[in-house]
């Protein structure tokens, strides 16, 4: 073999990846040609990857060179294990992108192979969306009792985004004509994924909208949730009164699909089956439904306000 100098210019020359990514991956390789000579004693230009080592014997005459080995590369990560995932993640895709060339072109073992760094041991800890507890809820609502100016639409929108997990797209685009009232039912003809769903509304809801869509003289074809200028709401609209509320109740700030989340965290708080969560949030995935369940969530099994319920009496008084 040539010297690593050499070689790496080879590598470069030879291997298909992007002009970005060489870039990058030379950088963390010149990284490690310099560790190299320092433990060498030895300037770059002078190292051979194949005569890395000197076996001498008993009487400390020269026998042979071996090669680079595992044992160095997990010294040189040991010595990096306070960078951050990143930085492990390209040193270590860099090192095993011009390893792996040198096997495939030489007579030459990956050391990579036998390292005992694992990048997975460093992965670190996913960050999940925050969520409102049940208790956050009812301050969230009695905020926007206290504090809005339109305050029917506000709590039914609110409302129905939390106990239904919705994304804010299907609510804002939800038409009266698509509502069951009697069976506390909608259909979503448009979502995500392209495939129709039926929504289940708490039980009463039904009616309580209906009696909303008439006191609005809302048609068929309008929209559900509409501005004073007969506009249909934006998401940007619903995202500054969630964020308004929320700040009025001295709440953590989270945005509208964080609501979607928090209603597949306390359906799962409730015990409630991973695939039923699945199918009502629309999900085709099992995996996908996972990562809308905060595990850091405060558990409040035995909290007995039920929310749905007291906002459901207070619109039937005030519609």
């Amino acid at each position: 073999m040539k010297s690593v100098l050499d070689e790496l210019e080879i590598y470069y020359n030879n291997v298909r990846l992007a002009k970005r990514t060489i870039i990058n991956y030379n950088y963390y390789l010149k990284k490690f040609i310099s560790y190299l000579s320092v433990e060498m004693n030895t300037c770059p230009k002078d190292i051979y990857l194949d005569k890395v080592f000197l076996l001498k014997d008993s009487s400390g005459q020269p026998l042979k060179y071996l090669p680079l080995d595992s044992t160095i590369i997990d010294n040189y990560f040991l010595l990096l294990n306070n960078k951050s995932y990143s930085v492990l993640k390209d040193n270590y895709k860099a090192l095993m992108s011009f390893f792996r060339f040198l096997e495939n072109n030489y007579n030459f073992e990956n050391p990579m192979s036998n390292i005992k760094f694992q990048l997975k041991d460093y992965l670190p800890e996913k960050k999940f969306t925050k969520v409102l507890t049940r208790g956050n809820i009812l301050k969230f609502l009695n905020s926007i009792i206290t504090h809005s100016n339109d305050l029917t639409t506000d709590i039914l929108l609110f409302t129905i985004l939390i106990s239904t997990g919705c994304r804010i797209s299907e609510i804002i685009n939800l038409k009266c004509k698509d509502i069951d009232f009697e069976n506390d039912t909608f259909l979503l003809l448009k979502t995500k994924n392209k495939r129709q769903r039926i929504v289940f509304l708490r039980p009463g809801m039904g009616r309580e909208i209906q009696k909303y869509t008439k006191k609005c003289n809302r048609m068929d074809s309008d929209y559900l949730f509409m501005k004073n200028s007969r506009k249909q709401f934006t998401r940007s609209d619903v995202d500054i009164l969630l964020k308004k509320y929320l700040h009025l109740a001295n709440l953590p700030t989270i945005n509208v699909h964080g609501l979607r989340h928090t209603f597949a965290t306390l359906m799962a708080d409730q015990e409630t089956p991973l695939d039923i969560i699945r199918q009502m949030l629309g999900h085709e995935s099992l995996t996908t439904t996972k990562g809308y369940i905060n595990p850091h969530y405060v558990r409040n099994k035995h909290f007995n306000a039920p929310e749905h319920e007291i906002i459901i009496e207070f619109l039937k008084k005030k519609l």
